[in-house]
């Protein structure tokens, strides 16, 4: 009987073993992202929800990619008091915003969530569940295991014949493959535990769209609606009414046609429901939003997803009386967000003063500097003021055609190498070796040469005058490369393509 007793149990010791392996392995083949490694990183947004204190989010988000850039939960906290999260992401169509409701009830209870309503319309026509494969995985990874993620699971394959059952719960059978391409990201888990910016999604590039707001033009054309997609906002719908939620459909700026607006229309009357079509000229003027800088279309910028927000804010407010509730996972993090949107302009300045000046406005920046050939010639006095103010000592008014290499550090302190006949290099580590520099000048004299590593990346611009590689301790990444030169044309400034 011992023997068989010993047996018993070392059956078990192996199974329990087997199992840790398997779930280990499956964890870190998953592929991961957050927002530093992805325009739109997932892992941390729902990483991050699972963390947020029971009962605390009143308005809640949901959709696909234009929702996550438009809406910043932190923006409306920071007007309104308003305490939100976004679980909107790339590709995500109304049946996963269905299930990820269903998930957030568990430890939420929200007066109204936020659906955007473009996924009711054929987005992805060859998919069966309107969205793309990476979009179906990508929620099902993110979910915590329980019932409602297995329900997810068989239902997407009943609609989905294609899809491997097994696949989705043994992850490994989907990504055995990625062992070459593992990352830090896949194995540290303190790289997607948390999400500062609670879902939203940042784009910094300013947009070239030139937007004619929607004016319905008295058509009585309806558009057609994807039939799952019509199913699961019905379950939406139910839940939301099961729940006490107020549910709002919103369209946000793109693409409208009558057909898309009446059918819309039909829907939220059919339901009961207040639907704001985003496009219409009444709402697009009202977001006060201004091209190109504060794009609000389709994919919105950071600069337009504060208009949005704010325009957001303010309906939340106004016609829904959810009150403002002061809460420290939301004002914990304003700093942290005000810096990103401060950030987000730097690769946008174009005038050395103002530049100098914002580079001096945050302590958080680390500044590499390089001059290739000559960087003085036309400095004004306000320069080498600016350039003072960042704690620089050099004599720039007598560094004509000199080598000039420097590290701007507002905490552990700047180096500064200057020669008029030698090129001149700086190099070392910061923060524990998580940063590792070199940087290389060369003025015209020295044999001209220009070159700024981080990390073993080459960054620089490498043109003729001061070339600037800003590191953001923050974000702990590259946020600008940028030369300027001023000669007696004027002021240049080139960046890199």
């Amino acid at each position: 009987m011992g023997r068989v007793m010993t047996k018993i149990f070392k059956a078990i010791v192996f199974i329990c073993i087997l199992s840790i392996v398997l779930y280990t392995i499956n964890e870190a083949m998953i592929p991961k992202t957050n927002h530093n490694t992805a325009t739109w990183g997932a892992t941390d947004r729902y990483n991050q929800f699972y963390e947020m204190e029971e009962n605390s989010i009143d308005v809640l988000f949901l959709g696909s990619s234009v929702v996550a850039n438009a809406i910043s939960p932190q923006e409306i906290y920071d007007d309104y008091g308003i305490r939100s999260y976004n679980l909107a992401s790339s590709g995500q169509s109304i049946f996963f915003n269905y299930f990820w409701l269903k998930e957030a009830l568990k430890t939420q209870s929200p007066k109204v969530v936020v659906l955007d309503t473009k996924f009711m319309f054929p987005v992805y026509p060859d998919s069966a569940l309107n969205a793309p494969e990476g979009t179906y995985r990508e929620c099902s990874n993110c979910m915590h295991w329980s019932s409602d993620k297995v329900e997810m699971i068989n239902e997407i394959c009943k609609y989905d014949k294609e899809q491997d059952k097994l696949s989705y719960f043994l992850t490994n059978l989907m990504y055995h493959d990625r062992w070459t391409e593992l990352a830090e990201i896949d194995i540290n888990g303190d790289l997607t535990e948390g999400d500062k910016l609670k879902g939203q999604s940042i784009i910094t590039a300013y947009s070239d769209a030139v937007y004619d707001a929607f004016v319905p033009n008295g058509s009585t054309e309806k558009a057609e609606t994807v039939p799952v997609m019509d199913e699961y906002l019905e379950k939406i719908v139910n839940l939301c009414k099961d729940n006490g939620i107020q549910l709002v459909l919103v369209t946000y700026p793109d693409t409208m046609t009558d057909a898309t607006n009446n059918r819309m229309n039909e829907i939220a009357q059919k339901y009961g429901l207040p639907y704001y079509n985003f496009c219409l000229a009444e709402h697009y003027y009202a977001i006060g939003a201004e091209l190109p800088r504060e794009n609000v279309i389709e994919h919105e910028n950071v600069w337009g997803a504060v208009k949005m927000s704010r325009y957001m804010g303010s309906i939340l407010q106004k016609e829904y009386g959810v009150p403002a509730v002061p809460d420290e996972q939301w004002a914990s993090t304003s700093y942290y967000y005000h810096h990103i949107l401060s950030t987000a302009d730097l690769p946008h300045i174009e005038q050395f003063d103002q530049y100098l000046a914002t580079l001096a406005g945050d302590d958080q920046y680390v500044t590499f500097v390089s001059v290739k050939d000559d960087s003085v010639r036309f400095i004004t006095d306000k320069q080498i003021a600016l350039l003072n103010q960042l704690g620089l000592k050099a004599p720039f008014k007598d560094m004509f055609r000199y080598s000039y290499s420097a590290l701007i550090d507002p905490i552990e302190g700047n180096i500064e190498e200057v020669s008029g006949d030698e090129q001149m290099t700086i190099s070392g580590s910061l923060d524990d070796g998580q940063l590792i520099y070199e940087v290389l000048s060369g003025g015209t004299d020295a044999g001209v040469a220009c070159s700024i590593m981080v990390n073993g990346q080459e960054y620089a611009v490498n043109g003729v005058g001061f070339n600037f590689v800003v590191y953001d301790r923050v974000t702990q990444k590259v946020v600008d490369s940028v030369c300027f030169y001023t000669n007696e044309y004027g002021e240049y400034c080139k960046r890199q393509i």
